[in-house]
């Protein structure tokens, strides 16, 4: 038997494949048929078309269908044979495991001499033809929308998975939901679920917009069926009831049974995929896209949960789904590989011809369009009805749940005729004017409509939030991960006009074969929860962004005030991050890091606190939980004092508070678990520090990053809604050549370092030094001067030399000296320093806008920091 041979497709069309009915054992047969998926329309009632091509072929509009989503599997895997059959002739095309289990699963509910539509990327898409890719990609959005629905396949049963897919039909019963958390008994049918949770198809990144963009979905595992809705109100459930399920299974496992069982499971993936998908999107009654709620920044912040095999999807694979952004390409073919189409496996081979251009030639000979016909929308018509067609909708509460949708009777395709199968066509490097490969449809299906969103502060935030066209961002799996990177950045931070993304840990870290990334670049690595691969649950790593996530209401503080990032434009120069903001003091003392979420007794030192038995300082105990409650953007409930004295009370002879070990106890106040939750969320992995007092102003306590060291420089910078750490480092020139050497002047981990590349300079502002001296923060303020360069409206002074084996006192008096006749703000990247970003921080009493009221009184002048 000979292998399919696949004809090109023209740009409007899309392949399903007509899954036939059959026994358990029979090989899998099939047919595939050519439709029309025209992106400017959405197929009506009340008649369709069926178009008739130069050469007599019939190509009629695209009839219901289901859209599969699953993991492909690992590349290695054996592959299984399907058979294409047309023409009473019958081909091979070969799929892997994981995808036959699929379609043997859905064929066992077809009826007799029946079939079912679907669309599947791995058979519908020529994977050899890099052209049809390219023209394909541009379309999966609207595939997946336009599906009559998407069917989840999580894969074959396992010995608990039935269990949890009936366990889920269970919870439903709102009446059994609070004595199934109390009940021992049910302990079985939770870790079911759990493990039904951490399947492979929760942690890749591309199925956010496969689910999100569905109309409607129904997750299948084995033989078992619920639909999306209920699997997703389900996992809510169990999530918001986790901690008292702790409970449930120290009592009978442990407390490191439970860890081992559930882990941090805030952290999941499919706990992540319910909460984006639940507000991602505003849709009509029908499942239409009408409106897109998140930003393009929003969206890489928020899931870092979900792993990709290729580092460009970190942003490539969810361009789809922002407000603000949408994908374009100068070369189409960069998103034309099978790790872009579906659920990465390798990183793909970019081919550098582009897609093809339609042939502006090319004519429709004949159009046929149906008069009166009362068929359901989808249904490919010929002149007359599809015969026979039957439309069944899943419903997981009945035994219709396992049948698919779309079913037919196995008759020949309307208007479908083989063509002969023919090689791609040339590919050419022109666009037709106005038109790009990767953007989504310009119709009603996809893009974003003026509206509001209702998480928005105030009616003129909202206008504003949707008022702006989407920006194109240019997808190149060419590009280095640190241009795709900057790229993102510079899209972000210039839409936003906040910093705030520098502190939030989201970037891949790039292969071995590039630079390592920035210190400006905050890498996925950082990011507050770590994978185990043993027991397949996540433990946290480090404490949670003190900026919050984008989008996710205000913002937690405020320590910039209302000022913006500047330079607002070419803030980016090689590989150096141009920001400006001013020095709020240095770190004179640090103490050791809270490692496990655990409070070392040497931060007692800092404070000068007795005991329990003397009055708690209220900077402490504030600075323990970063002056927020448990939801990080409320102040603390008034409580907070009292549960943390009553901690150290019964930790009196321990030398460190133990975090952990305290909430594995069974029965300990409610409050105190709310204090000790939002402790762990805050100091994990930071340490305690003071500054040191410049010019008489009063030692700050800080929460500071691991890394951070004494003589570390505590920065206000414009833009960023909290403090940050950097740290000084000498910029020196070879003497036989003019490149710069960047020489290290404190000790940090290379990979948190990196070379700077070529220079391009910038204009230098001249600069207007008596201003800026109230304690309102107000945006700087370029005013018009010569040709070329930009005047400032702030006092300025040049970085001296680094905190190194000096004392810090010692420093800053020579940094007095200096500020005596101060140059000109460099913007350009003349100046003798640079800076490492180490990280956010958290200072007590700084984190409002007081720091510009600081910035007067202890008369700290305004800098620009050139950050590598």
């Amino acid at each position: 038997m000979s292998s399919y041979l696949y004809r090109s497709l023209e740009d409007d069309e899309i392949r399903l494949l007509e899954l036939h009915s059959g026994n358990n054992e029979d090989p899998l047969e099939a047919s595939l048929h050519v439709c029309r998926l025209p992106e400017d329309e959405e197929p009506r009632d009340s008649h369709q078309v069926l178009i008739t091509r130069d050469g007599g072929f019939n190509v009629p509009n695209a009839p219901s269908y289901q859209a599969l989503s699953y993991v492909w599997g690992a590349e290695d895997a054996p592959l299984q044979c399907l058979n294409i059959i047309e023409d009473e002739s019958s081909w091979q095309l070969f799929i892997k495991p994981n995808l036959d289990d699929a379609l043997r699963r859905f064929r066992r509910a077809i009826p007799a001499h029946s079939s079912q539509l679907l669309w599947i990327d791995a058979i519908c898409i020529n994977q050899d033809d890099i052209p049809e890719k390219n023209t394909q990609i541009r379309k999966m959005a609207m595939i997946y929308n336009r599906a009559e629905s998407v069917a989840v396949w999580l894969g074959i049963e396992d010995q608990d998975s039935t269990q949890a897919m009936n366990f889920i039909k269970e919870l439903l019963h709102l009446n059994d939901f609070d004595p199934l958390i109390r009940d021992p008994g049910s302990s079985s049918q939770w870790t079911a679920l759990l493990n039904l949770m951490q399947r492979s198809w929760f942690n890749r990144r591309w199925i956010v917009q496969e689910i999100a963009l569905a109309r409607r979905a129904t997750v299948f595992c084995g033989q078992e069926s619920v639909s999306w809705q209920d699997f997703s109100s389900a996992v809510a459930l169990f999530v918001s009831r986790h901690q008292d399920l702790k409970r449930l299974f120290t009592s009978n496992t442990g407390s490191g049974g439970y860890l081992r069982l559930f882990g941090e499971v805030e952290a999941l993936g499919a706990k992540a995929l319910v909460d984006v998908t639940s507000n991602l999107f505003r849709k009509s009654d029908d499942g239409i896209v009408l409106e897109r709620l998140y930003s393009l920044e929003a969206l890489v912040s928020s899931l870092t949960a979900f792993e990709v095999t290729v580092p460009h999807d970190t942003i490539y694979a969810v361009l789809w789904l922002a407000h603000d952004a949408e994908p374009d390409s100068k070369e189409p073919a960069a998103m034309s590989q099978d790790a872009v189409i579906r659920t990465p496996v390798d990183s793909p081979d970019v081919d550098h011809a582009p897609s093809p251009s339609p042939d502006p030639e090319e004519e429709l000979s004949v159009l046929h369009i149906g008069d009166g016909l009362m068929e359901a929308p989808h249904v490919i018509t010929s002149g007359i009805p599809f015969p026979g067609h039957q439309h069944r909708t899943l419903h997981p509460e009945s035994n219709a749940s396992i049948q698919p949708q779309n079913i037919i009777p196995k008759t020949p395709f309307p208007g479908s005729r083989r063509r002969s199968p023919s090689p791609s066509r040339n590919p050419s490097n022109q666009l037709p004017k106005g038109q790009t490969w990767l953007r989504p449809p310009e119709g009603q299906v996809l893009r974003a409509i003026c509206g509001r969103s209702a998480t928005d502060g105030s009616l003129r935030k909202a206008e504003q939030h949707f008022k702006d066209d989407p920006e194109q961002i240019f997808v190149d799996y060419k590009k280095e991960v640190y241009e795709v990177c900057r790229q993102f950045l510079e899209f972000a931070i210039a839409r936003s006009k906040s910093l705030d993304i520098i502190c939030h840990p989201w970037a891949p870290d790039p292969p071995g074969t590039e630079s390592q990334l920035p210190s400006w670049i905050n890498r996925a690595s950082r990011a507050p929860f770590k994978k185990m691969p043993k027991y397949n649950t996540y433990v946290r790593v480090f404490a949670d962004p003190l900026v919050g996530t984008p989008g996710n209401g205000p913002r937690n503080y405020n320590a910039s005030g209302k000022t913006k990032p500047y330079p607002n434009r070419g803030f980016i120069i090689g590989r150096t991050l141009v920001v400006t903001g001013f020095v709020l003091d240095a770190i004179k003392v640090r103490k050791s890091a809270a490692t496990g979420g655990s409070v070392p007794s040497d931060w007692l030192d800092l404070v000068n606190w007795a005991g329990p038995s003397h009055p708690l300082p209220d900077r402490f105990w504030r600075t323990l939980v970063a002056d927020r409650g448990p939801e990080a953007h409320r102040q603390p409930p008034a409580y907070f004092p009292l549960a943390c004295k009553w901690v150290f009370e019964k930790a009196a002879v321990s030398p460190l508070i133990d975090t952990a070990q305290m909430l594995e106890r069974t029965k300990l106040p409610s409050i105190v678990i709310e204090f000790l939750r939002r402790v762990q969320s805050v100091i994990w992995g930071r340490r305690l520090a003071l500054t040191d007092a410049r010019k008489g102003a009063p030692q700050l306590l800080c929460l500071v990053p691991p890394e951070a060291e004494e003589g570390d420089l505590i920065c206000i910078i414009y833009g960023c809604s909290v403090p940050v750490v950097l740290r000084r480092r000498r910029k020196r020139k070879n003497a036989d050549s003019s490149t710069p050497i960047l020489s290290r002047e404190s000790t940090l981990e290379d990979s948190r370092s990196s070379s700077l590349n070529s220079i391009h300079d910038l204009p230098m502002p001249q600069i207007n030094t008596p201003q800026l001296l109230s304690n309102n923060a107000t945006p700087l303020e370029v005013q018009p001067a010569q040709a070329g360069l930009s005047v400032l409206s702030v006092p300025t002074e040049t970085p001296s030399s680094a905190y190194s084996s000096h004392g810090v006192r010692k420093l800053l008096g020579e940094e007095e000296k200096e500020r005596q006749n101060p140059p000109s703000l460099a913007i350009s990247l003349d100046s003798r320093h640079q800076y490492n970003f180490i990280g956010e921080c958290y200072v007590h009493g700084m984190m409002a806008g007081e720091g510009f009221k600081h910035q007067h009184e202890h008369s700290n002048p305004l800098k620009v920091f050139h950050v590598v």
